[in-house]
């Protein structure tokens, strides 16, 4: 098989790397050779750490379009304009292979379309948390399962601003400048910190469990750049744990959102700590799993990529997964019990909480804080007309 690859940065380097240290065991199961024939990149002349000898190297898009393939990886990112490159390929009856979330979250129902029509793979293992097997878990291994939820801390870089804050006490701005050092954070992490990324991936997991088109406008999502860590110790000291969540449900409709939430600390997510990533998928045969694993890096990646190639020769490509109908995301009705802190005095925050919600009151730190029974979220904001409400999340797992 002959290939181009779009983009020779941190995951492209990653691709070439595995495809060349594990070529014994990869050819074993595929039966032929892999060949890099093309490589796609802004800049030809720069260094790499990678040996690209024998390779032709083009920033001209139309080399790829004439080159002698049969697939192309793609991992150089972007929307339109990549979504303008994988439509020509797919037309041209090019597999593709991709990491690239961003564009599959608004596009992928088209992608799918043309590549069906095509017979040609879509494959996209990479997008969703990085080195976790999960979209052809999904697809393929729960396929015999209705899936009722889909949940997971789906962005590692967050992950690791939320760790440091719990176990080590850090501020929100000394744990994000250590994920920077570390490149866990880009110099620009507004994707990461404001939940744009998790929404990114929540959507794409919801639409392959629950077999509906999802807009990612009609999901929410709330990052973590206005956490405050007092929060964190305080539910600390009540036994929770938080995380910034990608959560999906399904019913008659699907509620989803991406948001901070306080886990208890005895859920199978609290304890996925620092840069890691962890889905938990619910299905009525199988009931409650869970797969953890690196969510970025570029091995990590790669080896979801590389995978989704060896499925590419291995397996017939006999329709890519097409939901048929468009998702009514409704997230109303949805109940979760509630960390609150207060402005307010103890006599006032009973007071107006009596009689309305069942609640916890927690008075040992310097804020009034309490635990709610579950209710949704009119019921909230009827419970909260008149208070001062300096934070407000969601908890999971104290039922």
């Amino acid at each position: 098989m002959k290939i181009a690859v779009l983009g020779m940065g941190t995951v492209g380097t990653g691709v070439v790397k595995v495809l060349n240290t594990n070529k014994e065991k990869i050819e074993s199961l595929t039966g032929e050779e892999i060949k890099i024939t093309h490589v796609f990149a802004k800049n030809v002349d720069k260094a790499r750490d990678v040996d690209l000898s024998g390779i032709e190297i083009t920033d001209d898009i139309n080399d790829i379009y004439n080159a002698d393939i049969d697939a192309a990886i793609e991992v150089m990112g972007g929307i339109d304009h990549t979504y303008d490159i994988m439509m020509e390929l797919l037309n041209n009856g090019i597999h593709i292979v991709t990491a690239n979330k961003d564009l599959l979250a608004e596009r992928i129902d088209d992608l799918t379309e043309a590549a069906n029509k095509n017979n040609v793979h879509l494959n996209y293992e990479a997008a969703v948390a990085g080195g976790v097997p999960i979209i052809r878990t999904i697809e393929n291994s729960l396929n015999a399962n209705q899936i009722s939820e889909v949940m997971g801390i789906l962005n590692g870089t967050t992950n690791y601003i939320l760790t440091k804050m719990t176990i080590d006490g850090w501020s929100y701005e000394d744990a994000l400048d250590d994920a920077k050092a570390k490149g866990y954070a880009e110099a620009d992490p507004t994707n990461d910190v404001e939940g744009i990324d998790a929404l990114r991936k929540i959507v794409l997991l919801s639409r392959l469990a629950f077999n509906r088109k999802v807009d990612i406008k009609d999901v929410p999502s709330t990052g973590i750049s206005k956490v405050d860590a007092a929060d964190i110790q305080i539910a600390k000291d009540l036994g929770y744990i938080m995380k910034l969540v990608g959560i999906s449900k399904y019913d008659d409709s699907i509620s989803a959102s991406v948001e901070p939430i306080f886990l208890k600390a005895d859920h199978q997510l609290a304890s996925v700590n620092y840069e890691k990533n962890a889905v938990y998928v619910n299905g009525n045969a199988v009931g409650e799993t869970m797969y953890y694993g690196p969510g970025a890096g570029s091995l990590e990646t790669a080896s979801a990529v590389v995978s989704d190639l060896i499925h590419v020769l291995t397996q017939p490509a006999n329709g890519n997964f097409q939901p048929a109908e468009d998702a009514v995301i409704e997230n109303k009705a949805v109940e979760y019990q509630y960390y609150l802190r207060f402005g307010d005095s103890e006599a006032d925050v009973k007071k107006a909480l009596d009689g309305k919600v069942d609640h916890k009151l927690n008075t040992a730190h310097e804020s009034v804080v309490a635990v709610t029974a579950k209710l949704n979220i009119d019921q909230l904001e009827d419970a909260l007309e008149g208070l001062d409400v300096k934070a407000k999340y969601p908890v999971i797992g104290d039922e």
